[in-house]
């Protein structure tokens, strides 16, 4: 019998004294472990998770998990409101400057707003750990991971918690219980494309999203990253002390569901369908995942490599976003009439031609269709391979 909480969240507390919460839904199956959490909207105009995850209450209604789930949609009140006219500008809060999905704390090393007592030793813990069971090793790490936030939170307070540290605490204290961390994003003008941890294929396959940006075992401040980074460094410990059956516990992924500022409940139940799959390969639903619908083409995350504008102009794009080009390719025009200089004035004087510089993909075209020279125009993955 599947059990249901809803909890709220307070993620900031405005100068009037208003309280911006985010609402928290824990389902409960027939057993605690293992746990998904699954956010969306951590970015004000990245929309579509949302709807995926109404479409997830609905399937999860019909279906009794087999472990438990935290879901939490429109997780930052704060970006959502960030709202300038008819533009949405929620990546960066006004407030710090900071981007809201760079500010996470890397539990195994140093953290930013915390002294080095604040984080786990991971050598340390495999030391005293050598013998223990898989079972042990994950429940003593994930309780090693607890006492860390609850020190850089103890450790802050004395001087006032800022309120970048207060977002980063009130996520990562709900992440902690999780096996596979889920963050729904969107990108600017883009198709459906996921980044995922080297090495968790099989998971890969699971969601059978089209494009996959694989990312290595360093932390850069993402949630994905703050998910699965201390589970590797614990399995690079291990290893090291010559346990090599200890694998990476928990994954952590970035799943992009299109363009920003769009929003829609149909294409929703279908990207609800793609995170049911991989629920289902990390057993917190039954049954298998589906098999990929689609081909799939990977690189890595540093072989995805941005174009930037030869000239300012107006964008007028030459390929889709998610078409695969070869070296020389047209990908865009950018078009200025002030570059027609001669009398009559041609049309062709105001174009430049925008050409790809390798074989790839086109994944994505950044958000704006008037841009300055050398600002981002189209990232593209490179030296890609199929899944």
């Amino acid at each position: 019998m599947t059990r249901w909480e809803r909890r709220e969240v307070v993620v900031r507390t405005t100068a009037t004294g208003h309280e911006l919460t985010a609402p928290v839904f824990l389902c409960h199956g027939r057993n605690e472990s293992p746990c998904a959490y699954l956010q969306a909207n951590v970015h004000g105009a990245e929309l579509q998770g949302n709807a995926a995850l109404l479409a997830l209450f609905d399937i999860l209604e019909k279906e009794s998990p087999r472990g438990s789930l935290v879901i939490v949609p429109r997780v930052n009140p704060v970006s959502a409101n960030q709202q300038v006219g008819d533009y949405v500008a929620g990546v960066y809060d006004f407030q710090t400057g900071n981007n809201f999905n760079r500010g996470y704390l890397n539990l195994t090393g140093p953290s930013r707003s915390s002294s080095s007592a604040c984080y786990v030793d991971v050598d340390s813990f495999a030391s005293v750990n050598q013998g223990a069971t898989i079972r042990e090793i994950r429940d003593g790490f994930r309780e090693a991971l607890r006492a860390a936030l609850s020190a850089i939170r103890s450790e802050a307070a004395n001087w006032g918690v800022e309120t970048k540290l207060e977002f980063a605490l009130k996520i990562q204290e709900l992440t902690v219980e999780a096996d596979v961390v889920l963050d729904l994003h969107t990108g600017d003008r883009t198709p459906r494309y996921l980044y995922a941890p080297e090495g968790a294929s099989a998971a890969v396959r699971a969601f059978g999203i089209p494009f996959v940006l694989e990312i290595p075992h360093r932390f850069a401040g993402a949630l994905d990253e703050a998910a699965f980074v201390p589970w590797q460094d614990l399995a690079n410990a291990f290893a090291k002390l010559g346990r090599t059956d200890v694998p990476r516990l928990v994954d952590g992924f970035t799943v992009e569901l299109g363009s920003m500022n769009t929003f829609s409940l149909s294409q929703g139940a279908e990207d609800a369908r793609r995170i049911v799959s991989a629920l289902r390969h990390y057993g917190i639903l039954d049954g298998d995942p589906d098999t990929p619908a689609h081909r799939m083409v990977a690189c890595s995350v540093s072989d995805y490599r941005s174009i930037y504008a030869p000239a300012a102009g107006l964008v007028d794009a030459a390929v889709s976003p998610g078409t695969p080009v070869r070296a020389g390719d047209l990908v865009a025009r950018l078009v200025d009439p002030s570059r027609c200089r001669s009398l009559p004035p041609r049309s062709r004087d105001a174009i430049v031609e925008v050409r790809a510089p390798e074989d790839g993909v086109v994944l994505l075209f950044h958000a704006f269709s008037s841009v300055s020279k050398g600002a981002r125009l189209v990232s593209m993955m490179t030296k890609t391979r199929v899944i």
